[in-house]
């Protein structure tokens, strides 16, 4: 074996070596100064799973730093990783491919120490993947209203008609792609006529919606060597139409507590009154979530522990937000309407 001196970091006792993909984890104490390390011992295969192979070894206990080699196919050996542990899990390996290590530890001098016994493991794909959890799906059409009066600005990523999906990272580390399937039917079997994505983060958009109608998706977790994943749960959203306004109607004179009356949107669970100062700023108001077509203003708080009011003569803007979560994120939004106070 021959010796690898390893550079000095700003006078301190800590040795670099080239890292690789590995996953590694542990304390960093540094190598005391001027203490050569020793080899180390029963160098082990831990567990092989699919596209993985954990190692473990016996080491000193003041926590040298630890050097992995692995070669393929009986190829030479690279460092790929270091690390403070006597633990290492090499990921993201080909399955099917003979991989061979060994593993030294660099002392305080900044030597490494003779190899560990060699050990050699051959990953396999036995398992598909876990369906993937916790889909989520959002719509939102933030289309523009044909009034001239209306105010609607896209918000920066989204499609003024779209649909957003997420769901939780899956954990195994061979995962190629997750798949996305979309019906109009909540029971529906995902297979590739209804397939509309193959993505490789947990996240989609979906803008090839129609507004008004309701989209179930599941998602399906694929990997590298083919295995496919139990399809998730449903999630559901809907694209809503517009709400429109009743009272007060354009520039109607109202008293200083006006009650604001919409039409009722299909789908729609739960809505929220916005009165401002101006047509795009200015909120006033601090008005709940309601279930109903109507609501009675209410303002927002100030810091002397009153609410804002609205002051006779002055105009005022109000719209609708209509939503289909319980916590009334926005879907969609209707045109703006200006009133007067008596």
């Amino acid at each position: 074996m021959k010796d690898a001196v390893f550079p000095l970091l700003a006078g301190a006792a800590l040795w670099l070596v080239a890292c690789g993909g590995g996953d590694s984890t542990g304390p960093e104490p540094a190598p005391a100064a001027n203490v050569a390390a020793t080899r180390p011992e029963n160098l082990s295969v831990e567990k092989i799973g699919d596209g993985e192979i954990w190692l473990r070894w016996e080491g000193q206990e003041d926590g040298p730093l630890y050097v992995v080699y692995r070669a393929q196919n009986k190829g030479a050996a690279v460092a790929v990783d270091s690390l403070f542990s006597t633990r290492f899990r090499d990921l993201g390996l080909e399955y099917e491919v003979e991989y061979t290590y060994h593993v030294t530890a660099v002392g305080g001098n900044g030597r490494e120490s003779e190899a560990s016994n060699v050990v050699s493991g051959q990953p396999f794909n036995n398992l598909s993947p876990q369906a993937p959890r916790t889909v989520r799906a959002v719509a939102h059409n933030l289309s523009v209203p044909s009034s001239p009066q209306a105010v609607s600005v896209p918000l920066a990523g989204w499609s003024a008609v779209s649909i957003s999906l997420d769901w939780d990272l899956n954990p195994e580390s061979d995962l190629s792609v997750y798949r996305v399937f979309r019906s109009t039917s909540e029971n529906f079997v995902p297979g590739e006529q209804n397939m509309v994505a193959e993505v490789t983060d947990p996240r989609y958009v979906d803008t090839d919606v129609e507004v008004g109608t309701v989209y179930y998706y599941r998602i399906t977790a694929l990997d590298r060597g083919g295995k496919e994943s139990a399809a998730s749960q449903w999630a559901s959203d809907v694209a809503l139409v517009l709400p429109e306004l009743v009272r007060p109607v354009q520039g109607e004179h109202t008293s200083e507590t006006p009650t604001f009356y919409w039409r009722k949107v299909k789908e729609a669970k739960n809505y929220r009154v916005i009165v401002t100062s101006s047509p795009t700023s200015g909120e006033v108001s601090d008005m709940p979530l309601v279930g109903d077509t109507t609501a009675v203003f209410v303002g927002r708080p100030l810091l002397s522990g009153e609410r804002a009011a609205l002051e006779s003569g002055q105009i005022y803007y109000w719209k609708v937000i209509a939503g289909t979560k319980d916590s009334g994120v926005e879907n969609s939004v209707s045109g703006v309407a200006s009133f007067k106070i008596q």
